[in-house]
């Protein structure tokens, strides 16, 4: 009995007992290092991916090469270098019959994401947007990279993943223009009409505004190119009628096939034309006055077009950095495996250029 009551007493004393606070590691130790909103710690990569494409279609479009044949680093060159290495050989073939509309759709299309996936607004759209042109570039362009993270479209394929599936986290203008705070929605939304339908029209006109920069910004850089393009252009034509011209007083022309005047080559640099015997780019160089050499333009390590520095008489890759002389186009820095083939040319007497003679 004296133990049974003792036990009920004890029992009572411990539920009126007030509860004691549960001592956890967060509460005992609290850290200075809290984990970030992630939705506030998403905006760099938003950021970052946004810059870039933006970028990227902007100097497509302002580059006067970008869309002249024959030149390395055109549309039409990387088109006909991806083939060979494209995981999707057709998808290039494809592109290769419309390779300018195929250019500045690409571009476009890169300033569209570029600019709403920095602003935010209908930004899942625009994130979805950039992965598949990551992808396409990776099937395309870097399939054959290797090891495969030397090739960046893969990381830009994974990089727009969590925008895609998270949403641009904070400070976007879908969140500013489709969730309104609760006291100012009675301010902002007219009488009868629903909030998704005004939802629907805000962000269709901050779309409008913001397209209306993307084609703005694509116009301003297409007229630089053009104004870059025309010096180049108008100068070559005078050039090729003078040798023509001066062909037929001149000595007959040597083995090959002409590529143009061997004027058109500066002294210490090169000029890039399309070897007719691969349909590939390629350089004419003229390190030595008098002195002319050739070297295809497509990096033996995985076939990206090389771009000529005048500075150090060097070729550079600027896929993954490889670096050829341009004298002997021998291996300078890699990883390419094997030196830049020599194209054989020649300076015929009628002042032209022929390539791939006997």
């Amino acid at each position: 009995m004296t133990s049974s009551g003792g036990g009920g007493q004890v029992a009572k004393r411990r539920r009126q007992a007030p509860d004691r606070p549960q001592t956890t590691l967060s509460t005992a130790r609290p850290s200075r290092w809290a984990p970030l909103d992630p939705q506030v710690a998403v905006l760099p990569l938003r950021l970052f991916l946004g810059v870039t494409f933006f970028v990227a279609g902007v100097q497509k479009l302002a580059d006067p090469n970008f869309f002249r044949a024959g030149v390395p680093g055109s549309i039409q060159s990387q088109l006909h270098a991806a083939v060979h290495t494209a995981a999707l050989p057709g998808m290039v073939r494809l592109a290769e019959h419309a390779p300018v509309a195929f250019g500045a759709t690409i571009a476009v299309a890169e300033i569209a994401v570029g600019l709403g996936t920095v602003c935010g607004l209908w930004a899942r759209v625009a994130s979805s947007g950039g992965l598949c042109l990551s992808l396409v570039f990776f099937l395309t362009v870097s399939f054959g990279s290797w090891p495969y993270y030397y090739g960046s479209d893969i990381v830009f394929v994974f990089a727009w993943t969590p925008l895609v599936l998270g949403g641009p986290g904070r400070y976007a203008l879908d969140d500013l223009r489709g969730r309104p705070a609760p006291d100012a929605a009675a301010m902002w939304r007219p009488a009868g009409v629903p909030v998704p339908r005004r939802m629907v029209l805000s962000r269709g006109a901050a779309a409008a505004a913001l397209a209306g920069v993307g084609v703005a910004a694509a116009a301003a850089a297409a007229a630089v190119g053009r104004a870059r393009t025309a010096g180049p252009e108008a100068a070559a034509s005078g050039g090729g009628s003078s040798g023509a011209g001066g062909s037929s007083s001149v000595g007959p022309p040597a083995p090959g096939t002409p590529i143009g005047p061997a004027s058109g080559v500066p002294v210490g640099g090169a000029e890039a034309f399309t070897d007719p015997a691969t349909g590939q780019p390629a350089f004419a160089l003229q390190l030595t006055a008098g002195h002319f050499t050739a070297r295809s333009a497509i990096c033996t390590h995985q076939g990206c077009t090389v771009q000529f520095s005048q500075q150090d008489e060097t070729f550079v890759c600027p896929c993954h950095g490889s670096v050829f002389d341009a004298r002997d186009g021998r291996v300078l820095q890699g990883p390419a495996p094997s030196p830049l083939p020599a194209v054989r040319i020649a300076e015929g007497g009628d002042g032209r250029l022929y390539v791939d003679g006997g």
